[in-house]
């Protein structure tokens, strides 16, 4: 099992952001996701489309409704729910992602 040590992105009085960098790594794995799809230009919507939805998950909160289970119920794992490219927040303002 690789070590691996929690490093903060941003934080905010709604959230805070944080990355893992695995030992011998010398970026956390966010810095590796932005480096290596900034520039794809076939997935360029979808990288702006997460990335928009992490901006507004430290902005408003990490609201239960930002995200969809994964795995088993039992397991708690989530991932962000970005599939229809909108995100509903505080007191139902929608937040169009691009």
């Amino acid at each position: 099992m690789k070590k691996a040590k929690l490093i903060t992105l941003e934080q905010t009085d709604n959230a805070s952001l944080y990355s893992i960098c695995f030992d011998g790594n010398a970026i956390s794995e966010y810095e590796a996701f932005v480096q290596k799809f900034k520039d794809d230009a076939m997935l360029n919507t979808d990288y702006k489309n997460i990335l928009m939805a992490l901006e507004k998950i430290v902005t408003v909160g990490a609201f239960e409704r930002f995200f969809r289970p994964e795995g088993k119920m039992s397991d708690r794992v989530a991932a962000l729910s970005i599939e229809k490219n909108v995100i509903t927040g505080i007191e139902g303002k929608v937040f169009q992602l691009l």
